[in-house]
């Protein structure tokens, strides 16, 4: 209820925040967690953002502006892996993943109105030339959804290629050649970074390679619960960039 209450005594100024959400690896369910809790928690802060995608966090963009609640990990892999699939190693089953996630993302949004298109860029790793090109402006949200498995697209192991192609271009993980290094210490006031370092927790050494459904409600469960034990850290990064109003009087006649 505080929290409520802190994430509503502010409008919104003209100044945008970025969020980047970066990649996953295996821990996607621990990403999912943190924007789940955000989702839920912090509507009203974390509107007007504009989000930038990579690898696996791009699947996080698409989620994050497109679902209107993200607290329930089990309805989260039926939509996108697939109600049929129980579990996914690293080395065998990320063909699975990425077939999958892109024709159930697809069907699910089929006649839904796309949002925020505008505010979403994505990042992937260009074959030919091997360095990072970041992807805005999308007609609509196949494109999105195309661009995001190009950019969690693990050479010949998430398919028999070294890429996938996008419009024509082959493109491969946005993460292969990243220019940038995990940081806990938050970038505020103007861009949040999500990542499964981000609150300090230690994982098992097999959730790299391995997760099942079980392991993956486990994982979104940490995001979630990390994310509201820090919530107060994430409060002071987003309401450095939003202008606050206090409504002390208005509350104080109630």
């Amino acid at each position: 209820m505080r929290l409520f209450i802190l994430s509503s005594l502010f409008i919104l100024s003209n100044t945008y925040m970025n969020i980047n959400m970066y990649g996953t690896g295996m821990f996607l369910p621990y990403s999912m967690g943190i924007v789940g809790y955000i989702k839920k928690h912090f509507p009203l802060a974390m509107s007007d953002v504009n989000i930038t995608g990579i690898s696996g966090g791009a699947i996080c963009s698409i989620l994050y502006t497109q679902e209107d609640d993200l607290s329930n990990p089990d309805n989260i892999w039926d939509y996108t892996i697939g109600p049929d699939i129980s579990e996914l190693s690293l080395y065998k089953d990320l063909h699975i993943f990425q077939k999958n996630i892109g024709s159930n993302l697809k069907l699910r949004y089929n006649n839904t109105t796309p949002r925020d298109l505008d505010k979403i860029s994505i990042i992937s790793t260009n074959v030919m030339k091997m360095k990072n090109e970041k992807i805005s402006n999308f007609s609509n949200l196949n494109e999105v959804i195309d661009f995001s498995l190009c950019s969690s697209y693990i050479p010949y192991i998430s398919g028999d290629t070294i890429g996938k192609k996008y419009k024509g271009v082959d493109y491969m993980d946005g993460e292969i050649f990243r220019d940038y290094k995990y940081n806990k210490k938050q970038t505020c006031p103007t861009t949040i970074s999500i990542h499964r370092k981000m609150w300090g927790r230690n994982f098992h050494i097999s959730n790299y390679v391995y997760t099942n459904k079980q392991i993956s409600r486990d994982l979104f469960n940490y995001g979630w619960e990390d994310t509201r034990k820090n919530k107060n850290e994430l409060f002071k990064c987003i309401t450095t960039t939003k202008k606050r109003i206090y409504l002390g009087k208005i509350l104080s006649q109630k």
